[in-house]
């Protein structure tokens, strides 16, 4: 039986991989992101590739709680029942700066933006036979700490590789509150690190950089495998509240354990909805 699935930032890098392999396995696919352009020449390689795939998409700007508003309630009027959510969508800006709502970009939408949305949905996950939530973390996270100020004050980062290990580290924190909370339900939510993929998250990257950086990363389709696995595999429908990487449980940072911390960043996001 088709599972319904949405994946954010699904029109490219390791979200469009995603959406191909689901697919492939004869899912009905939504795939959310910012660009239609973009999405609509996903879906076209997706078709291409499997005639008889289920794929269609939505625009979602993660950046505006307005815009995840609107399309959650597009969405649910479309999908009332979503069995597997991944919320992959990322961004890495070398100069630090903020959205129109006032938070630090990085921070805005991997987080924020993704907790509202998910605030939205889980009801349709909890609606599914046996709903499994993904995050796309990264081991970036050890680099991060919850600093409550820099949320919407950028320039207390240290580089905007540290905002976005706080981004990461906060997407981690959001999976095991998340779990915890959702502890004797039928949903499972699980992180996972992609490993150092050759994506346009690393656009802003210099040019003469970025043969290298496809010589020695992974490809896109071995980025996305652990998110598959966790999203589809049997074995896995107890599991709740673990980061992996390439398919491994992972302790993840201190900080990304710290269970009252975890609960502390719930209540700042709950405060921003």
């Amino acid at each position: 039986m088709a599972r319904n699935v949405l994946i954010t930032g699904g029109n490219s890098g390791i979200g469009y991989e995603m959406a191909l392999a689901l697919a492939k396995q004869g899912d009905r696919v939504i795939i959310a992101a910012r660009s239609e352009s973009k999405s609509q020449e996903a879906i076209s390689k997706i078709q291409s590739a499997v005639p008889s795939a289920q794929v269609e998409s939505l625009s979602l700007d993660l950046a505006d709680f307005a815009n995840i508003d609107q399309f959650a309630k597009s969405l649910l009027a479309k999908m009332p029942v979503i069995d597997i959510l991944i919320l992959n969508a990322g961004l890495y800006t070398l100069k630090l700066g903020k959205l129109a709502n006032g938070y630090e970009s990085m921070m805005g939408v991997m987080h924020f933006g993704h907790f509202r949305l998910a605030r939205h949905l889980l009801d349709a996950v909890k609606a599914a036979a046996q709903g499994r939530i993904v995050v796309t973390s990264s081991m970036i996270h050890n680099l991060g700490k919850i600093d409550e100020a820099s949320f919407t004050n950028p320039s207390l980062h240290k580089t905007g590789l540290h905002a976005y290990g706080q981004a990461k580290l906060a997407n981690l924190l959001f999976t095991r509150d998340l779990a915890r909370r959702l502890k004797n339900t039928n949903v499972t939510v699980n992180a996972f690190h992609p490993g150092a993929v050759a994506t346009d998250i690393y656009r802003q990257v210099p040019g003469f950089l970025k043969p290298l950086i496809r010589l020695t990363m992974l490809t896109p389709a071995q980025g996305a495998d652990t998110a598959v696995w966790l999203a589809t595999a049997p074995e896995l429908t107890d599991v709740s509240g673990e980061y992996f990487i390439s398919r491994k449980r992972k302790a993840g940072s201190k900080l990304s354990r710290d269970p009252e911390l975890a609960k502390h960043l719930w209540q700042l996001s709950e405060a921003a909805m």
